[in-house]
Order: structure tokens, then sequence, then C-alpha cells
């Protein structure tokens, strides 16, 4: 049963970190009007489109900043108890750093239950809507996810395959390169480029093609419109390419790197997203073990702007080192769950150590 120090506890983090967790978006909403005021470039962007694509894009600023709101929620709160002797006196009446953050935690569960909502069952459907309006696409799934300089490349067979864009829940690709191996791969037999490829009725079909065949004594050109294309590639396959990351569930996520047979590299990108995924809503926890150390070994200095710059600075650090971690990985370096966890584990033990030195 929660006694009348922990209700205090309690309601004092929860409003304070709902407070600022409006602030953020509050802020992060008029910094986005502003910023795509101009629209996407390909069409009129009325006041009413606009206002409608930032507030889909709000779940996931939302689901970005609770971390952050809870710490420095936790923080603001601490030096508002401090600056009225409350603290002190609960710490003179025996409450322990432990016992003091037991109320505080139980608002950053609400708020790693929140972050795993909006994760699972908001933002997989508000971002692809707010990409599709962005794409002036009709409805989400439509438009086309570029896939970076070096693109897609799979392998069937006697073909190497380049793809540039998914789009359609995988059913509908761009930029499409086809090198045709000899066989043993002793050399190019045809090279072929089309900008597009449909799938329908369980066929694939290249439009615009262009084809180039090697002879023995040169090469022979050709184009046309449409082509049939035969290759073993599934639409399920690439349907994990047609959105990004942050629009797939846990479930999904983790099909898609069990089930994918591209290359490493996009292997790693499924799998990073999964384990991100799942220890997200843990990170407001950990903010929360951080900030009542630094509060109770800092209270007679800082002020209310010098716990709000600190709580800053240590989420700037966890975002860059997430960051950081997560392109080492992509990349092949670690592997994606100790990247992921490594930066969290890091700050657990400096939220352990801190504890360890505060009486």
């Amino acid at each position: 049963m929660m006694t009348r120090g922990d209700r205090l506890l309690f309601r004092g983090m929860l409003s304070y970190s709902a407070l600022l967790l409006l602030l953020l978006m509050a802020l992060i909403f008029f910094a986005q009007v502003i910023a795509k005021a101009s629209g996407p470039g390909h069409g009129p962007w009325s006041m009413q489109q606009l206002l409608i694509y930032v507030t889909l894009q709000m779940p996931q600023v939302t689901y970005d900043v609770i971390p952050l709101a809870l710490l420095l929620g936790a923080l603001a709160w601490l030096t508002t108890l401090t600056s009225h002797s409350e603290l002190i006196a609960l710490r003179m009446s025996g409450w322990s750093v432990t016992r003091l953050e037991r109320p505080l935690l139980a608002v950053g569960v609400l708020g790693a239950l929140l972050v795993f909502a909006l994760g699972e069952w908001v933002v997989p459907i508000t971002a692809p809507a707010a990409e599709a309006m962005w794409a002036n696409a009709s409805a989400p799934g439509v438009g086309f996810h570029d896939l970076g300089p070096s693109g897609l490349w799979l392998r069937d067979g006697r073909q190497i395959v380049r793809i540039a864009a998914v789009g359609d829940d995988g059913r509908r690709l761009r930029g499409i390169s086809i090198a045709t191996v000899e066989p043993a791969m002793v050399g190019i037999d045809t090279l072929m480029t089309a900008r597009e490829a449909r799938f329908a009725n369980g066929q694939w079909t290249l439009e615009g093609v262009q084809s180039y065949r090697i002879g023995t004594e040169r090469i022979i050109t050709g184009s046309a419109a449409q082509s049939p294309w035969q290759v073993a590639l599934k639409p399920a396959t690439l349907q994990s390419f047609s959105h990004r990351t942050r629009t797939m569930t846990l479930p999904a996520l983790w099909q898609a790197y069990r089930a994918l047979q591209g290359s490493a590299l996009s292997m790693n990108r499924f799998a990073l997203a999964f384990w991100q995924r799942l220890s997200y809503p843990f990170v407001g926890l950990v903010m929360i073990l951080l900030a009542v150390p630094f509060a109770i070994r800092s209270h007679r200095g800082g002020g209310l702007a010098g716990r709000i710059l600190l709580g800053l600075t240590v989420g700037l650090a966890f975002h860059f080192l997430n960051l950081m971690s997560g392109y080492i990985s992509v990349s092949g370096g670690l592997p994606p769950a100790v990247a992921t966890l490594a930066p969290l584990g890091a700050f657990a033990l400096l939220a352990w150590w801190l504890h360890t030195r505060t009486t």
C-alpha cells in the first residue's frame, strides 16, 4: 500500500513528466510545421494537409522523447522537493535512495507501457500514413522506400539483381539492374535494366527494359516496353523493405530477420531494429535510476535550470552512444544485441555506481 510520501512522489513525478512530455511534443510540433511548410515539392500543400502530416508524426515523436521526459520529470520534481526541504525531510526520516525511487519507477513503468503500445500499435499505422502523404501516395504502403546508394543485391541462379527501391508491400520495384552470368560465373552473358517491375497473378513483369547482350563480335542492344521476368523472388520476402523498420511490429521485425535472403548488412538492420524496439521501453527506467542519485548528490547547487541542462546532456549522450553503436552494428562490427544493450548497460552501470556512492 502506498504511503502519503509515496503518493506525493508518484503524483509529482507523473505531473512533471507529463508536463515536460507535452512541452517537448509542442516544441517539436511547431518546429516540424515550420520545417515542412513548403511541402514535398511535387504538388500543392495546404495548411490542412501540413497539420495532418505533422500530427501523424507525433506518435513517433512521443515514442522517442518519453525516456527524456521521464528523466527531466524526475530531476525537476526532485529539485522542487529539495527547494521546499521535503526531500531532505524524507531522507532524515530514514528513506533510502531505493525507497525514494519506488514511486518514481512506478511512473517509469507506465511510461514503458506507453512506449511499447505506441511502438507496436500506433506508430506502425501513423508513420506509413505520414510517409504516404509526403510521397503523394493514395494509401500507406503504395509509396516507394529508397534502399540507399548501394540498393539491395540478390542472386537467383545465374541472375544477379540490384533493386533501388521497393514499394506496394514488395509488389513493385524500381531501378532494377540484372546481370545474367555464364555457367561457372566465368563471365557476363547479358546485362539488363528496367525502370520498374510489377508482380501480378504470380508473375513479375519488367517495364521500360533496356538489354545488352555480349556477342562474339559486338554488343547487341534491345529495348521493350514490357517483358516477363522469370525469377524466384516473392513479394513476401521484399515486403520488409517496403517500409522503414520503425513502422514494423516486433513480430514483423523478427520474421523479416529470420526469413530474409538478402545481404548480411540488411539482416543486421532488421535485427538491430528488433533489439532496439525490445529494449527501448526500459530506457526511461534507467534514466530515472540516474536522475535520483544525481539530484540527491547535488542538492545544494544547480537549481532547476541546471538540472534540466544536466538531463538534456545525459539524454543526448545516450542518444549519441546508441546511434554510434547502431552504425557499427549495421556495418558488421558488433552483433545487434550487443550494440543495443551495451549503451543501456553502460548507463545502468553508471546509475549503480552513483547509488553506491550516495548515502
